[in-house]
């Protein structure tokens, strides 16, 4: 499960947080918000980086 951190306190990140706590999951979050590609996108590569290869 993952959210941008732009999105903290709203819907969509509050629940992709929950789901991974309940169920056991990891919790990763990512540069900006939805377009967090396009507007961190070095931030948001080496995030992807640290995620995928622990």
């Amino acid at each position: 499960m993952a959210a941008g951190t732009d999105s903290r306190g709203q819907l969509l990140h509050d629940t992709a947080e929950s789901v991974a706590r309940h169920t056991g999951a990891t919790f990763a979050e990512f540069p900006g918000g939805h377009l967090g590609t396009v507007q961190h996108p070095a931030g948001f590569a080496d995030r992807v980086g640290e995620v995928l290869l622990g």
